[in-house]
């Protein structure tokens, strides 16, 4: 990761245990135990690093979705000034342009409209692909689509029967679709995939759409937990294909040999995860399972339920700041990817890694007890 990630964990760890914790503890803000999830400070600052974490992805995606829409205007459009100039506002409005002017030209020489030069570039830039036997037809795209979108809603209306209606089921499948294409992405320009914003981003979505009731949360969880699955393995098949094409491997094998090997690792997963709970208490002493929490905390912070003395306040207020420092600091990687000065941008905390350190339990559970 690099010093300036981990100073950002450390810096986000001395604020959460160092202030926010003995502060909220001394104010009766979180009375109980300080290791406790429901009533103590432990459970009190993962609110605020939620908030936190909500923020940076909201601003990190948002950007994302931005970027390429703004690299193909800069390259392919005029500028607002010189079409004011050189055109009125009926010929904008009547679609009365000349293409001659203001767009780039393609390697004959001849001047394009932007949508013919885009598939120019798009063209120009494509890879070599595998012979056409080796490739996975449409008809069987379609079909898999088809039956993993039908599979899905299934095995969700069979496991919570009655807690999610069929349509935000289907909303949930259509934005990890979506999601799941922004996550690849971002993972092959970073090489981290932001599940953890995406699965956020969804939950803040159907917290806006979901009526107040008593499944809110349970819904919330659930399309959350779609969102984040989809991009999760669309981001690992998309590696090992991308790992198969470099070496040349045919797709189609790789296809089959995924979905077998989903198949199968569904099934065990599903059977270990009962051999342990059959053996230990979960959650419990051994195993506390806290993204488990972070889980329920986000649904109930993006719901406006179960929230804890001042988090509100305090939670509002992070959020606004490290809003703003993600804005800066995605402005000034823009600057450094052009090769402007950009030096000072790790000194700006990272959002998602001073709530990470803000939230990390194990290295200062044994100082907690002071604050008892």
């Amino acid at each position: 990761m690099g010093p300036a990630t981990t100073l950002h964990m450390l810096l986000g760890a001395i604020i959460g245990w160092g202030i926010l914790s003995p502060l909220a503890k001394n104010k009766g803000w979180a009375p109980g135990p300080v290791s406790d999830w429901t009533n103590g400070s432990k459970g009190w600052i993962v609110w605020i690093s939620l908030a936190i974490m909500l923020a940076d992805s909201l601003v990190s995606l948002g950007w994302l979705i931005i970027r390429p829409l703004v690299v193909y205007a800069r390259i392919y459009f005029p500028t607002i000034k010189d079409t004011l100039n050189e055109h009125t506002w009926k010929d904008m409005l009547t679609f009365n342009i000349s293409w001659d002017k203001g767009y780039s030209r393609i390697s004959d020489g001849s001047s394009t409209d932007p949508i013919t030069a885009i598939k120019h570039h798009l063209d120009a830039d494509e890879e070599p692909d595998a012979p056409p036997e080796q490739l996975i037809s449409n008809k069987t795209t379609i079909i898999g689509l088809i039956l993993s979108l039908g599979i899905c809603i299934a095995a969700v209306h069979i496991s919570f029967p009655g807690k999610i209606p069929l349509q935000l089921t289907i909303l949930s499948l259509i934005l990890a679709l979506v999601l799941s294409i922004m996550g690849v992405r971002a993972l092959g320009e970073t090489d981290l995939n932001p599940v953890s914003g995406i699965s956020k981003l969804t939950q803040l979505v159907f917290a806006l759409v979901t009526p107040a009731g008593k499944n809110s949360v349970i819904i919330n969880l659930l399309a959350g937990a779609i969102s984040e699955s989809a991009a999760l393995q669309a981001g690992d098949l998309m590696q090992d294909l991308k790992c198969g094409h470099i070496c040349g491997a045919a797709p189609n094998a790789q296809f089959w040999g995924q979905m077998i090997g989903s198949a199968v690792g569904a099934v065990l997963s599903a059977v270990v995860y009962k051999l342990y709970t059959n053996v230990y208490t979960i959650p419990g002493g051994l195993f506390e399972v806290p993204t488990g929490y972070v889980w329920i905390f986000t649904a109930r912070l993006v719901t406006g339920k179960g929230l804890p003395d001042k988090v509100l306040e305090w939670a509002s207020g992070a959020a606004v700041i490290f809003t703003i420092g993600t804005i800066v600091r995605v402005w000034g990687n823009s600057r450094k990817r052009r090769g402007l000065a950009g030096w000072w941008v790790d000194f700006i905390p990272g959002g998602i890694a001073v709530a990470v350190g803000k939230s990390f339990y194990s290295f200062s559970s044994h100082y907690l007890s002071s604050y008892d």
